[in-house]
């Protein structure tokens, strides 16, 4: 399918070979074309004709924004014909042009609604086009992912991996921040996309380089989630429903993993009134184990304490959301939104360790001890957010947009320890439990004013506050075994208040010259933050005031090419996890505890890029760079002989350089391939614990799929995503392989699929969903291959009532998700 360059250039071609050139031009006409919705519609074609004696003498196509202009129209009377697939043709008649401008203003077109009850729709949108500060990737595209979440998503595009803990990464890093329908999230990435349904994604944003209108947290960038559209006047309602089958392979695990859920949309439009509900829930364990081996050196001493045994995640998660939109007038509109949602996610690690001390001198045995560690770590997250906004057209048509954002979110969950004796469990040598207790509170107040300037420009500037209070409460209770009582252990338990405000300001401009696009643009920002520990007198504050430019180019070259640059300043906002001052325990053989004084991250981000376009297929190429002060790695030191303190400290400085790329083939009418990669430089120089850090590696990632059309209803899409050995501040990751296939039939003429897919395969020969962690450092070295459930089957049913049309803005967790 031709991508939206080639389409333009293709039917303005043929508008112009069919044009009587007009040798004494003296006005033109524009307007823009919409739905009944009042989304713009790209792509549609509109020809001017004479009102004498219907003779077309111009032709153009509609824009992004659904806006066209016909330009060197001679004076006279006419009629414009405006023609899009799928919906009623619409003729605007009396367009009377002069020596200036004519203005026809909106002009709406109204679905065939033969089309929309009868067609089934087999062809494909393009998977990727490229725009002047982003690369839109088409959702539905990547089947393997539909009945899952975004981070299923997300995992088939170029420029992003995931590993084996879910952790998400965007050119090697996993700071960046997270819009949904353009909306600032703030919450951990990995949270937030991993409990939104992925058959309501439309499309994924990717910005690299973003403009100073954004926010500049993440250092590699932004993702904007863009939700599937709603309904015209009318309703609409998508229901989804998914269920796993019993694994193919014994982990030996405690428990039988158990895969259920669905979700339901609905969406009703009336006059001035837009309501939209959905609910969801989804049940998704995933069995597995871990082996290990971990070493220590201290006073003499060498501490060999190898290990193996279960490492299962059982997680649920349950939510609605909720959206009212009134519009006022033609000028003014409000909407609210509400999200109340329930996360838990148990993970459990049932470890057998076999300890053994040595005297490094001589070799000689000290002792031995075999012990069973059961290990249960719970995260529970209760969310409420709601959200007004407010937008006002003037009659210059320059717009303000008001929007406030209020979150209450309560985290926590305890962290049990119990080690006992392997053949008798009744046998406890250690329990101990962690309890942790954190509730929330986040506010978000921004305005946005646009303002039209010329026939393409556009001058945007806004102020944003942002509010975080964020309590935690920690007790550790230990079991002595002398007493059989439970006390409470002081040195790890304790009490903190983390409070942040940011102030931001910004100011951009954005036009087009002939094949030039631009935007420019600064941001400045001033926040605060302060940490207070209840066990220390004085209170940890930072304070600064930042300035973040960006910059972003287009330009369209002969042939189909296009070159795209751009550089924009960010920063990365320690998290509350990041800076607990004190110990907890996360199981048998970690301690983890933050930096109160960690510094954000400084992030200079550039790229160059280029895009071809061919017939029906498309390629680009981006180049970039990305130089981080400040850089925080999470690093180990030894506790003692038997337990490493994991902590976060800023390392020194690093610098990425990378190369990306994808292809997007219509191979023949029934195969189409998209694959693309991430190849890039990483290196650290610094200092961790006063021990020098100079580090390199060359990394890669590579995602893509194959589509065959096997039938106009059945298809067949196989998928492989691979990312490569990387280096770490004081080890190395080993390499990560998911392949998976899918085969989906649309039914009920193009109103509902079933769909079968084979995630992880691996058959016993592939080491599909395992990666080994190995950090080292001067007195200990640790590796633990973690191995997850492979050959995983689903089956995905999916249904939907009337046609789509608006996009669904619903609220999300902002400040709640990041610290789950």
């Amino acid at each position: 399918m031709m991508n939206s360059s080639t389409l333009k250039l293709f039917l303005s071609i043929l508008f112009s070979s069919v044009i009587t050139p007009q040798l004494f031009a003296q006005g033109s006409i524009e307007g823009i074309v919409i739905e009944q919705s009042e989304q713009p519609i790209e792509f549609s074609s509109i020809t001017l004709h004479k009102a004498s004696d219907s003779t077309m003498v111009s032709g153009v196509v509609s824009g992004a924004n659904g806006k066209f202009e016909l330009t060197d129209i001679p004076e006279g009377n006419y009629y414009v014909v405006v023609q899009f697939l799928g919906f009623e043709i619409k003729e605007v008649s009396n367009v009377l042009v002069g020596s200036k401008n004519t203005d026809i203003g909106k002009i709406i077109l109204v679905p065939k609604q033969e089309v929309l009850n009868e067609v089934i729709v087999t062809a494909q949108k393009a998977t990727v086009q490229q725009q002047l500060e982003k690369q839109v990737y088409t959702a539905t595209n990547f089947q393997a992912s539909q009945g899952g979440n975004a981070v299923e998503v997300l995992r088939n595009l170029p420029s992003l991996s995931v590993n084996a803990e879910g952790e998400i990464s965007l050119r090697g890093s996993t700071s960046f921040i997270v819009l949904l329908d353009g909306k600032a999230i703030q919450g951990d990435p990995s949270v937030i996309l991993g409990q939104l349904p992925a058959n309501s994604i439309e499309s994924i944003e990717i910005l690299n380089t973003p403009s100073s209108k954004f926010d500049p947290d993440g250092k590699s960038g932004i993702i904007n989630i863009v939700t599937k559209k709603g309904t015209t006047d009318g309703y609409y309602v998508m229901i989804n429903a998914q269920g796993g089958l019993p694994s193919l392979r014994d982990y030996s695990n405690e428990e039988k993993p158990v895969r259920f859920g669905g979700d339901v949309t609905a969406n009703i439009r009336h006059n001035k009134w837009n309501v939209s509900l959905s609910a969801n829930y989804k049940r998704d364990d995933i069995a597995g184990y871990r082996d290990g081996e971990a070493e220590t050196y201290v006073n003499g001493v060498f501490t060999t304490f190898p290990s193996t045994g279960e490492r299962s995640y059982y997680s649920h998660s349950y939510g609605v959301r909720a959206l009212a939109g009134y519009q006022i007038n033609k000028t003014n509109s409000l909407e609210t939104g509400f999200y109340a949602g329930k996360r838990s996610q148990f993970r459990k690690a049932n470890i057998i360790y076999d300890q053994q001390r040595f005297l490094e001198s001589t070799g000689e045995e000290i002792n031995s001890l075999a012990y069973f560690n059961k290990n249960l770590r719970e995260r529970k997250g209760d969310f409420v957010v709601t959200n007004l906004d407010y937008a006002h057209t003037f009659r210059n048509s320059s717009t303000i947009f008001i929007s406030g954002l209020y979150e209450k979110t309560i985290l926590g969950g305890p962290t049990q320890n119990t080690d006992v004796e392997p053949e008798n469990n009744s046998q406890v040598y250690n329990d101990g439990s962690m309890e942790e207790h954190n509730p929330l509170d986040g506010v978000r107040i921004k305005t946005d004013y646009a303002l039209p300037v010329g026939k393409k420009g556009k001058l945007e500037a806004g102020y944003q506050y942002r509010y975080l209070l964020h309590k935690g409460d920690f007790v550790y209770n230990q079991w002595d075994k002398s007493t059989d009582k439970w006390f409470v252990r002081d040195d790890l338990s304790n009490k903190i208040r983390l409070t942040r405000h940011i102030h931001a300001v910004y100011s951009q401009f954005s036009d087009e010259l002939k094949k030039l696009s631009y935007s420019i643009g600064i941001r400045l920002e001033h926040f605060d933050r302060t940490l207070k520990d209840e066990g220390v007198e004085n209170p940890y504050k930072l304070d600064r005031l930042n300035l973040f430019p960006s910059v972003n180019l287009q330009y369209k070259l002969p042939r189909d090419f296009m070159v795209k640059a751009g550089y924009s300043k960010r920063i990365t906002h320690t998290t509350t996890n990041m800076m607990n001052p004190f110990p907890a325990r996360r199981h048998s053989e970690v301690l983890e505890v933050g930096d109160p004084e960690l510094l954000p991250e400084y992030i200079d981000a550039a790229e160059i890029g280029f895009v071809k376009d061919f017939k029906d297929n498309s390629t680009f190429i981006n180049l970039y760079y990305r130089h981080t002060q400040n850089v925080i790695n999470r690093v180990n030191t030894v506790y003692n002989d038997t337990i490493l303190n994991r902590t976060f400290t800023n390392a020194g400085n690093a610098t990425a350089f990378g190369l990306e790329g994808g292809i997007d083939l219509k191979i023949t009418s029934w195969w189409s391939l998209f694959t693309g990669g991430n190849l890039y430089t990483y290196s650290i120089a610094g200092e961790v614990f006063d021990t020098s850090v100079d580090r390199n590696s060359v990394n890669y990632s590579v995602n893509g799929n194959t589509t065959f059309l096997i039938q106009p209803s059945l298809t067949l899409q196989l998928s492989v995503n691979y990312t490569s050995r990387t280096v770490t501040a004081q080890g190395v990751d080993s390499r990560f392989l998911i392949p998976s296939a899918v085969l989906k039939k649309v039914i009920a003429k193009g109103q509902g699929a079933i769909s079968v897919q084979w995630q992880n395969i691996d058959m016993g020969l592939l080491e599909t969903n395992e990666q080994r962690i190995t950090t080292r450092g001067s007195d200990f070295y640790t590796s633990t291959n973690y191995i997850q459930e492979v050959d995983i089957i689903r089956v995905n049913v999916s249904y939907q009532l009337n046609k789509l049309a608006k996009k669904l803005k619903f609220t999300e967790s902002e400040f709640g998700e990041k610290e789950f």
